[in-house]
């Protein structure tokens, strides 16, 4: 006698996208994986934090209207721990500092790079790579095109504002022009941050990929990281008293729990393009008369 399922598998295409997603969250063991990530990112959270300090000490940037605009979408905790950093190398910039940040904000990005590497490969079911060499330099190159990205992101964020104020004194640089800066900067960071992570999911796969594969857990994972960071941050700040309950750890309690949020959103935008090729594939299977995958 054929066994039946116990739970039949909804035919609505958003129920069974949702089905699907649950499922694969839990034999991917995306829980597990994220707090591996978020373990790999509070590594390299620190050398990338002492890069940009030292950067931004020898520029000589003012910085604090950047990090009041973050307040509104991270933890008052995380921002603090980034304002420490970031005013205490300001006031003793050195190149030696900056190189030292910069060789350690290689390294330690490449090792959560690879972790999410392998949780973007375990998404669309991918075993080990064929050239693990290969796969290494790929990720190497990926965190070292990643770290000029954030060089010439926090430039372009810190000394822009005085170029454009120069520019408009002396070489009559509309005025409107810099104002639209002020308004565009954000947007043009969550445009390069969309390509950033689109090539981390590209960098994973073993060769060419359709962007239809790629794009909707990008924007996905993009828009999910904006809404998580922005709830949690509204709970820290409002509701939640970690600093009661933990003490002087709290602020540490706070910045592992976004940390581990956010790995998770990062992987979960691969399990959905994961999961778009598998209901693709059964679509294309329907209509070769062939059974569901």
């Amino acid at each position: 006698m054929e066994k039946r399922p116990l739970f039949t598998p909804p035919r609505n295409r958003f129920a069974r996208c949702v089905y699907i997603m649950a499922r694969r969250y839990l034999r991917h063991q995306v829980g597990m994986r994220s707090a591996a990530l978020a373990f790999y990112l509070l590594f390299a959270l620190f050398p990338i934090l002492i890069f940009i300090s030292a950067l931004v000490g020898i520029l000589h940037a003012d910085i604090e209207a950047e990090l009041a605009r973050l307040g509104d979408f991270l933890p008052k905790s995380v921002v603090m721990i980034v304002r420490r950093y970031l005013t205490f190398v300001a006031a003793n910039p050195s190149p030696r500092l900056l190189t030292f940040g910069l060789v350690f904000s290689v390294y330690f990005p490449t090792r959560a790079a690879n972790s999410l590497i392998h949780s973007v490969r375990k998404a669309y079911r991918l075993g080990p790579p064929a050239a693990a060499l290969g796969q290494m330099l790929k990720t190497l190159l990926y965190t070292v095109l990643l770290t000029a990205g954030i060089v010439l992101t926090v430039t372009l964020m810190t000394v822009s504002d005085r170029i454009l104020a120069w520019g408009v004194e002396n070489v009559n640089l509309p005025v409107f022009v810099a104002d639209l800066w002020g308004v565009l900067r954000f947007p043009v960071i969550a445009v390069t941050g969309f390509f950033a992570l689109f090539a981390l999911y590209a960098f994973a796969q073993d060769g060419a990929i359709r962007p239809r594969d790629i794009w909707p857990g990008t924007l996905a994972s993009l828009l999910g990281w904006m809404a998580v960071s922005w709830l949690y941050t509204f709970y820290v700040n409002n509701i939640a008293r970690y600093s009661l309950l933990y003490g002087s750890l709290g602020t540490m309690m706070v910045l592992l729990i976004w940390l581990n949020l956010s790995a998770m959103v990062l992987i979960l935008g691969a399990e959905l393009n994961g999961t778009l090729i598998s209901l693709r594939k059964e679509r294309l299977n329907a209509e070769q008369g062939k059974e569901p995958l």
